[in-house]
């Protein structure tokens, strides 16, 4: 046995070379990994070998050459070895090398819902030779990444080299706030499926690793977490580039190394062994402006919709962006207003700091129509402060050249929750209701518009809060279901439009089923269910879009809608169109920084209604 010693980066790596046992006690990686997903040599030490074929930050990935591959498809040739924050010497692309150290199944820390990784720690090295050929890419057909395959399909690919020829784009490339700055910067990680393969929709049901850990009930729907979505880390590697592309691109000769990351089977790009190739940049697209027999309610969620000055005592960590930053955002949400919803007579919006912010937007979409010699609409702003922890609000932007407001009314912002031993609000963003008219000679209308935003999902499977998470979902559900049926009661022909983000999708997500709640229909199939019907009459205008066309949002690559527009029976006999602006889900995060496109203000497609100004004496069905 001969102990080699590297000081490398303030620490000594000690690599063990065991010369003679080691040789004829070799495991091969295939017998390693096994066929499923936990190792048969967890928590043993081994002695295996490969070639290097990616270096990452905190390790390294090797897999057998070529001509060691054995017969069986089930079992991967490449694994993982974990050396920390030390990349040790000898470890460089194409070196032939001995691994000794330790198979474990790992898991971050603190996540419950996770496939386990195979890799080897506390490794000794040895370096056989070096600059040998890589092993021959496998690639990734329709039966790897099937839509009915298991969530664990691409186990038998862990840690080896893949090749895609095609993918087509299903998740924008994200990205992160640099806090120095206020910039987005790319993370270079987007989303893609195979060709021939369906665009991934959220469906029905709490994610199988969730309901598998958790051990739910029988009745809980389960969601098969779209296992035909592919992750894509563009710039993992050093050197490399992040790629940033859009929903519908098309990105050709792929190459990298299968790991698994946030959930989902992640290819790590080698852009030193293929140049990637895009193809099918695009750009948003735009509702139609009202008719003049018509008047347009749009819903948009700004996202953190902060601006540059200190504005309140009582919130810890104020978010307070850099002067240019909020200038950038003031111009792209101006943008976006004028030119892809197209001027909507009535907006609400979620995520506003307060009124004084909104009124800076208002002044700047008007200011800016003058300057590009259209209408003045002269927007109004209509924004009460909430209970959020962070200070984001909803409000109204109204065209006060074409709408009147009649009244303004916060609801529930009192209202409170008991469960448990908690106690709190029911909304940190209560709901605001505008009663408004729009000005018309021939036939002016009244209409009731109310803007939302739910509680979110943070925490809703947390072992020690999910369940108060759950039950202040339903009950803010529940509270304005109520006030619907009351409301219509004492004015049955009153026009009602409720809309928002309401951080549910138009089903059951096996925790709730808040628009099932909101249209008197909810599924008891939860976990949190409702044990009252609300016979609000409401319906909600997604479920009569072509199927594709059904998302505002797009997390994880699935498309999915969080974004809604409800109407009561006197709104429905005057619904005439409904879609989404599509300026947002679909593109990447750093389109955020270009102040000149409207794309990437937000993370959320608006909705926007159109209702007629004359009565069609017919109700949607």
């Amino acid at each position: 046995m001969r102990i080699s010693r590297f000081f490398v980066g303030g620490f000594f790596i000690l690599t063990i070379h065991l010369l003679g046992i080691a040789q004829r006690g070799i495991v091969p990686i295939h017998q390693i990994q096994g066929e499923g997903n936990i190792s048969p040599y967890d928590g043993r030490t081994v002695t295996t070998r490969g070639i290097v074929t990616f270096i990452s930050q905190r390790g390294f990935y090797v897999q057998v050459p070529d001509n060691e591959v054995d017969d069986n498809p089930k079992t991967s040739e490449g694994i993982y070895v974990f050396t920390n924050d030390v990349i040790p010497p000898g470890i460089a692309v194409g070196n032939l090398i001995e691994v000794t150290g330790t198979v474990t199944e790992y898991r971050p820390r603190n996540e419950r819902y996770f496939l386990t990784i195979t890799e080897i720690i506390n490794p000794g090295i040895k370096v056989l030779s070096r600059n040998n050929p890589l092993p021959t890419p496998q690639t990734l057909t329709l039966n790897d990444l099937n839509p009915q395959g298991k969530i664990d399909q691409l186990e038998r690919f862990e840690g080896m080299r893949v090749k895609v020829d095609s993918l087509i784009v299903i998740g924008p490339t994200g990205g992160f706030e640099d806090k120095k700055s206020g910039a987005i910067v790319s993370d270079g990680v987007f989303y893609g499926i195979l060709p021939k393969t369906p665009r991934p929709f959220r469906e029905p049901g709490v994610s199988v690793l969730t309901w598998l850990v958790d051990k739910l009930p029988q009745n809980i729907p389960i969601f098969d977490m779209n296992p035909e979505i592919l992750r894509v880390d563009s710039d993992v590697q050093e050197g490399s580039k992040p790629l940033d592309v859009a929903v519908g691109m098309t990105v050709r000769s792929l190459i990298g190394v299968i790991d698994y990351s946030r959930r989902a089977y992640t290819l790590l790009l080698d852009t030193k062994s293929q140049t990637p190739v895009l193809e099918g940049q695009r750009k948003f697209i735009k509702v139609s402006p009202a008719g003049s027999r018509e008047t347009t309610i749009g819903f948009f969620n700004l996202e953190n919709f902060f601006d540059d000055e200190k504005n309140s005592e009582n919130i810890q960590d104020e978010t307070i962006l850099p002067k240019e930053i909020f200038r950038v955002r003031l111009n792209k949400a101006s943008l976006a207003i004028r030119e892809v919803l197209s001027y909507p007579d009535i907006l609400g919006v979620e995520e506003v700091e307060n009124i004084k912010v909104l009124r800076k937007l208002a002044e700047k979409i008007n200011s800016d129509a003058i300057k590009a010699n259209q209408p003045d609409p002269k927007y109004e702003a209509i924004l009460e402060e909430g209970n959020d922890g962070r200070g984001i609000d909803v409000g109204f932007l109204i065209k006060s050249s074409r709408v009147k407001v009649l009244e303004v009314q916060q609801l529930a912002k009192n209202e409170k929750i008991n469960f448990g031993n908690r106690t709190g609000y029911l909304y940190d963003r209560p709901p605001l209701l505008v009663k408004v008219e729009i000005l018309d000679e021939k036939n002016p209308t009244v209409l009731t518009v109310i803007v939302n935003h739910f509680k979110s999902y943070l925490g809703i499977d947390d072992p020690e809060n999910g369940e108060y998470v759950r039950q202040q979902r339903r009950r803010q559900a529940e509270w304005l279901a109520n006030y619907l049926v009351e409301r219509q009661k004492s004015n049955p022909n009153e026009i009602i439009v409720v809309g928002g983000d309401f951080n549910s999708f138009q089903f059951s997500d096996g925790y709730n089923d808040l628009i099932g709640i909101l249209i008197g229909n909810p599924s008891q199939n939860v976990l949190a269910p409702s044990k009252t019907s609300f016979p609000t009459g409401l319906i909600d205008l997604v479920n009569f879009l072509e199927p594709l066309n059904r998302y505002s949002y797009v997390f994880e690559g699935s498309a999915q809608v969080l974004d809604h527009i409800l109407l009561n029976g006197p709104a429905q006999e005057r619904a005439l169109k409904f879609g989404y602006a599509r300026l947002n889900a679909d593109f990447p995060k750093i389109y955020s920084n270009d102040e000149t496109r409207p794309e990437r203000i937000s993370d959320h497609d608006p909705p926007v209604v159109y209702l007629s100004l004359d009565p069609l004496n017919k109700k949607t069905n």
